[in-house]
């Protein structure tokens, strides 16, 4: 078994830390010594210490669209992070560094670019941020969630692995899809969505009308999960469950015939495994939205449609989930997703890295 020791850096949202979780759980069971550095505030800080791999703070700060007083405390913030990834670095020794996306991952990368440490990165998205644009002139490998991503890099670096997901959707464990089973998933993401929890609540009772053996299950997220219920009240349908998040998601994936929710990274990569129809609600971002970029690349495949926000958004999704809420188009959509499909993102991202690490 190996010894050699890895250092995964990033964070902010699930997006990039459920990705870095499952490579550190590969890698781990592979025998590597797996650090993860983060921010003290991202969803890494609760997240990968309960996943038991030792867990490190570092400063740093976003530099776009903020004031000119905030980028100059963000600029000494980053230079007192950059100082302590150097004495950190020097100090664990590590064999390889992988970024996983995020401001956080910038001074941890950047210090073993400087070390001649062996970096990596992995890219979730179709379009890239800046840290990541910056730190792939420095890498010595990128893994691509996906392909489209290649543009903002030099492609010769590139691998396009897929995103990394939970080793359980790499098991061929998922029953087939069934498009008759009339179970929809709404997920708001893993902060949940006010707009599209509202949106839902408000057609339940003609999707239940139309559909009277429908079922749903929602995610609400758990700022808005109080409200949900309280919204409910007496339109309580006995098909209808919601929960403020889903631990086992591959469950209920399995379950379903048709997911309404963001297109964040993760969640497409998830669905282009399991090949579950889709609506996506991109998260309305202003200047560079991944989630825009993500969605209609699936549904430019016709795997999915798009509903963004905006003027009668409850009208919109409403009218679009009773459109397509049909077997035969639902298995259409279902198997567009094919040609989107990788193999194990996990086994080639670790391999790589084994192969390449000094």
């Amino acid at each position: 078994m190996s010894s050699k020791k890895i250092i995964i850096t990033g964070g902010g949202t699930g997006g990039h830390v459920f990705p870095a979780l499952a490579i550190a759980e590969e890698l781990r069971s592979q025998g590597w010594i797996v650090q993860y550095v983060g921010s003290s505030h991202g969803m890494e800080s609760k997240l990968v210490p309960e996943a038991n791999f030792p867990f490190f703070t570092v400063k740093t700060g976003a530099v776009k669209n903020q004031s000119v007083l905030k980028v100059l405390h963000t600029l000494w913030q980053l230079l007192l992070g950059f100082i302590w990834s150097i004495r950190y670095l020097l100090n664990e020794k590590p064999n390889a560094v992988i970024g996983v996306g995020g401001y956080v991952s910038f001074p941890v990368c950047l210090a073993a670019f400087i070390l001649r440490i062996p970096l990596f990165l992995q890219e979730q998205n179709s379009s890239v941020g800046i840290a990541n644009r910056f730190l792939g002139k420095l890498a010595k490998t990128i893994f691509l969630g996906f392909p489209q991503a290649t543009e903002y890099f030099n492609p010769k670096k590139c691998i396009n692995s897929g995103n990394p997901l939970r080793a359980v959707f790499y098991q061929n464990s998922l029953p087939p899809y069934q498009p008759t089973s009339q179970f929809i998933l709404v997920l708001g993401g893993s902060q949940g969505s006010k707009a599209i929890n509202e949106a839902i609540i408000r057609f339940l009772p003609t999707l239940f009308s139309k559909y009277p053996n429908a079922k749903v299950f929602h995610q609400t997220g758990q700022r808005d999960f109080d409200s949900v219920k309280k919204a409910i009240g007496s339109q309580y349908h006995p098909n209808y469950q919601y929960e403020p998040f889903i631990k086992d998601i591959a469950e209920l994936y399995s379950k379903a015939s048709l997911v309404i929710g963001r297109s964040g990274a993760l969640t497409v990569s998830e669905l282009i495994q399991v090949g579950r129809p889709a609506i996506f609600v991109p998260y309305p971002r202003k200047g560079q939205n991944d989630q825009i970029t993500n969605a209609y690349l699936i549904a430019s495949h016709g795997a999915a449609q798009v509903v963004e926000q905006g003027d009668q958004f409850a009208e919109r999704l409403e009218k679009t989930t009773l459109e397509i809420f049909e077997p035969k188009v639902l298995e259409r959509m279902a198997q567009s997703y094919a040609p989107l499909r990788f193999g194990n993102a996990l086994k080639t991202i670790a391999e790589s890295i084994t192969a390449q690490s000094r």
